[in-house]
């Protein structure tokens, strides 16, 4: 095998599937902490990643090749094109145990492995795909990922569950079991309609990784078979192994009679509540939100630390019912700074004691639930 091919072009590509790769110390097999190397008779060359539950597949037109396969420590070889010192780097196999790679003055070589102990890779063979906006199905995924659980005791909240609406419209839901946010959009290219289908569920690593990808891209094309999610552009593939489980009824954790709303200035309240957690030590640090009329009284202490007290005017439109409740801090940043605009809403109950809904004014069809805590 042998080809040249600017840095530039390739580096990119192979920082991208990094999150692909396993290590090798966590890995039972050494060839999945590889990236699989292939370059076709037509110039293309293709690079491919796999931990077994989500697949990164790559092309780049390359020059002066000479086709053949081969695989390389994925992370080194990264590592090594980042410092090469000359624009175009030129690669040649010495057998199946070397990859020689030569920039300018500087020549390196990297043990290699037989592109047949590689996995083989997920085809794409009669699956209907839909055309989605990158960028939206990266906001979908990113306005979820954050209450998603890493619980592995709990392997059904692990992921995001993704839901076609019809009309174009698909869902993302996710939640730890103390917090829930379910998103929408409209993700259908011009042209293009995504019918209804079943909630799936997206591990959340593989969810983390699409989100990255995705985001430039206009345009990529999406499809599920049932047991994988498979998203392409013009340039690389993904196929993610969704989780054979068993979503709970999120729906039912959503409050009904929620109609108590405080508009407050989103950043206002962030930097309150950063203020409040510097005496936080623990992840679920308390944080009371006293509602006094026209304003908010913040507390927060901590017997080892000290106190924090803060006060927020509310905005227009506030009821003015009077009101105490305690969320925790953390949970409350989270949801802030996912949001982004500039003011948020918080819909409670008179009763105080059921979860709180935060909105965002700018996305309304979007909610964020956190479980109050008890005294």
């Amino acid at each position: 095998m042998k080809f040249r091919i600017a840095c530039d072009d390739l580096s990119p590509m192979l920082g991208r599937l990094q999150g692909f790769l396993l290590n090798k110390e966590n890995s039972l097999s050494s060839v999945l902490a590889n990236v699989l190397l292939l370059v076709t008779e037509t110039g293309e060359l293709q690079l491919s990643a796999t931990n077994l539950q989500i697949t990164f597949h790559g092309i780049i037109d390359v020059k002066d090749q000479e086709p053949g396969s081969i695989t390389v420590d994925g992370k080194r070889l990264n590592a090594m094109v980042k410092q090469l010192p000359a624009e175009v780097v030129e690669f040649q196999t010495e057998g199946e145990e070397m990859l020689h790679l030569r920039s300018g003055r500087s020549t390196m070589a990297l043990l290699a492995t037989d592109a047949r102990e590689f996995p083989e890779l997920p085809s794409t063979e009669g699956l209907e795909f839909y055309t989605v906006q990158g960028s939206v199905l990266a906001k979908l995924l990113e306005r979820t990922l954050f209450s998603s659980s890493t619980d592995e005791a709990r392997p059904n909240l692990n992921g995001i569950l993704f839901t076609g609406r019809g009309d174009s419209i698909l869902r993302a839901v996710s939640t730890d079991g103390y917090r829930l946010t379910v998103a929408e959009r409209e993700a259908g290219a011009e042209g293009s309609n995504i019918p209804e289908f079943e909630g799936q569920i997206i591990p959340r690593k593989g969810a983390i990784e699409l989100a990255k990808l995705v985001e430039p891209y206009p345009e990529v094309e999406l499809a599920i078979n049932g047991q994988n999610l498979v998203v392409k552009s013009s340039d690389f593939t993904v196929h993610i192994r969704l989780l054979a489980e068993m979503y709970p009824p999120y729906e039912d954790v959503i409050p009904k009679s929620n109609d108590l709303i405080f508009n407050l200035d989103r950043q206002r309240f962030l930097n309150a509540l950063k203020r409040m957690n510097l005496i936080g030590e623990e992840r679920l640090h308390r944080v009371t939100l006293d509602f006094q009329g026209g304003e908010l009284l913040l507390e927060s202490s901590n017997a080892n630390l000290g106190k924090v007290e803060e006060h927020i005017e509310l905005q227009e439109g506030s009821s003015d019912a009077e009101l105490q409740v305690a969320f925790s801090a953390v949970y409350m940043m989270d949801i802030l700074n996912v949001i982004k605009g500039d003011k948020v809403q918080i819909c409670l109950s008179a009763a105080g004691k059921v979860p709180a809904i935060f909105k965002d004014p700018s996305w309304e069809q979007d909610t964020f639930v956190v479980m109050p805590l008890r005294s």
